[in-house]
């Protein structure tokens, strides 16, 4: 037996019973280049065979970015890890897993040595449960955390310099058509332009404008509905009149507005849409208006129904309206179609639901939830006989699998007899037993697959447990802040119906009732 064989039989002793999740990452730049996830998997199935690890199962994010951990598949291992499926996370490289030294950092102190479990980045076959294995994982995360910002600081540069010379950096921009990353001028959207440009001189507001755009039918670059926002942002957007702006905000995802820079104005090198005359003046509009205007932002009433209420008519969501008494220093209050309030009439109206009553009918429907038995417990009998039912899938694949797996087993029990007794030559033997083998891995990884989904969907609904929750609901409503009310329903609620009347209620969805809603009528008994 050579050196290589012993070795592998003592790794697989020392390490019997591992199970390894086996996690692959390219991102869609990298997928272009010809990076592969299948080398990647070949290359840690085999690190995992000679350590003796079992894999318990593969997760692969194909075309996401390695900037955070907001990618399906690592979301799955994190729920596999949780749940103590897996002992060991295996990755080719640090940076496979995350480009930012934080979240692997956390991931080993918070998450894997606490429970006894550990990373191992097979390049360099260096295991995070040794310090020496963690100081080095964490130095290597930390050089692609430095080569991710060096990337993009030489891409910047890159598209500053481009700027800097009046050159068009990509994306879209309706008037213009981006032809070999130069700016041509489409003639049908510069008239809109124009148009959205004339009727702001004229002293007309976002919304009407969007409003007279949309009641046409005129769709945006992409197709869509004009919004205030929208039109905001064309009549601020100097490259209609021949410049191009680069800088004017810096890590936007990060800083939002808090990045706000002062931006590279320089002549571009298109020709322009809008006239500087005319220019100026819509400039001086949107002063003016800025410094007169007086938005509802003021005002610190809480909407805790904003977004979950639906308008009645076209199904938006909703957002916030008052309109001041007679006479008085205090307001009517209301929510009112986000599309409407967005938009324009062109889209739908502004369907106004008084805020006091809907919110009273919404905490009342909670109640009534709570204290009636019949509807309590058919709900429960609906989420725990729709678990039931995916699970009789899981359940009876698993069957299947584990008769086909036991058919295969038998067939390598054969094999080995037939050779040992000298029916074989090894070399056929060798080719058998690698294709059965394959077979046999495949059928263990199903089996594994099924059971997870299994055991995630197994322990049924608790009724103490929901009750707990609407009960304390109402309780928590009458001492949190605003701000925690709104968390408090849209943790249990996630959307509401009105009636076209705007006075009841249609129907509450709740997110542990995915499918299932609760009636607003509460002659009725059963769940809708």
């Amino acid at each position: 037996m050579t050196t290589s064989n012993l070795l592998a039989r003592r790794y697989s002793k020392i390490n019997c019973g591992k199970r390894a999740a086996i996690y692959i990452r390219v991102s869609t730049e990298e997928q272009t280049k010809g990076h592969s996830l299948e080398a990647q998997e070949s290359t840690l199935k085999e690190f995992a065979e000679n350590k003796g690890y079992e894999v318990y199962d593969v997760y692969s994010d194909g075309g996401y970015s390695g900037k955070n951990f907001n990618r399906p598949e690592i979301q799955r291992l994190f729920n596999d890890l949780i749940n103590d499926r897996i002992d060991i996370v295996l990755v080719w490289k640090v940076d496979r897993l995350s480009r930012n030294n934080t979240d692997v950092v956390s991931l080993i102190d918070n998450e894997l040595t606490p429970s006894n479990k550990k990373l191992i980045i097979t390049s360099i076959d260096m295991d995070s449960s040794s310090p020496t294995g963690h100081m080095f994982i964490s130095l290597l995360s930390t050089f692609a955390r430095y080569e991710r910002a060096t990337i993009i600081d030489r891409v910047n540069a890159g598209m500053r310099k481009r700027a800097e010379k009046g050159y068009w950096n990509g994306g879209t921009i309706l008037g213009y058509d981006s032809v070999d990353k130069m700016l041509a001028i489409n003639e049908r959207e510069s008239e809109i332009v124009r148009e959205i440009f004339k009727l702001r001189s004229e002293g007309k507001g976002y919304k009407f404008i969007a409003n007279i755009l949309n009641s046409r039918g005129t769709k945006t670059k992409k197709g869509k509905a004009y919004s205030i926002p929208g039109i905001k942002l064309i009549l601020n957007n100097h490259v209609y009149i021949g410049k191009m702006v680069w800088s004017k905000h810096q890590n936007w995802n990060i800083k939002r507005r808090a990045g706000k820079t002062e931006p590279l104005i320089v002549d571009g090198v298109h020709e322009p849409i809008i006239e500087l005359e005319l220019w100026e003046k819509v400039q001086q509009i949107n002063e003016y208006q800025k410094n007169t205007f007086t938005t509802n932002r003021n005002f610190n009433g809480n909407f805790f129904l904003t977004g979950l209420l639906k308008c009645p008519k076209c199904g938006a969501g909703t957002v916030m309206s008052k309109s001041k008494k007679k006479n008085s220093d205090e307001y009517h209050l209301y929510y009112m179609c986000q599309a409407y309030h967005s938009k324009g009439r062109a889209v739908c109206k502004a369907n106004l639901i008084k805020k006091e009553n809907v919110e009273q009918k919404v905490l009342s429907e909670i109640s009534f939830l709570i204290d009636n038995n019949d509807i309590f417990s058919e709900l429960l009998k609906e989420l725990n006989s729709d678990t039931e039912k995916v699970n009789e899938t899981h359940i009876a694949d698993k069957k299947i699998f584990r008769r086909q797996l036991n058919k295969a087993l038998d067939k390598r029990s054969k094999l080995d007899e037939d050779y040992f007794a000298g029916e074989l030559k090894s070399s056929t033997y060798n080719r058998l037993m690698n294709d059965l083998q394959k077979e046999i891995d495949t059928l263990e990884s199903n089996i594994r697959k099924s059971q997870s989904k299994i055991s995630s969907n197994e322990r049924s609904v608790n009724k103490d447990e929901v009750i707990y929750a609407l009960k304390n609901l109402k309780k928590l409503f009458e001492i949190v802040s605003d701000d925690e009310k709104k968390v408090l329903v849209r943790s249990l609620i996630k959307e509401i119906q009105m009636e076209e009347n705007r006075k009841d209620i249609k129907k509450i969805t709740f997110w542990f009732s995915s499918d299932n809603v609760l009636p607003s009528n509460k002659v009725r008994r059963a769940l809708s």
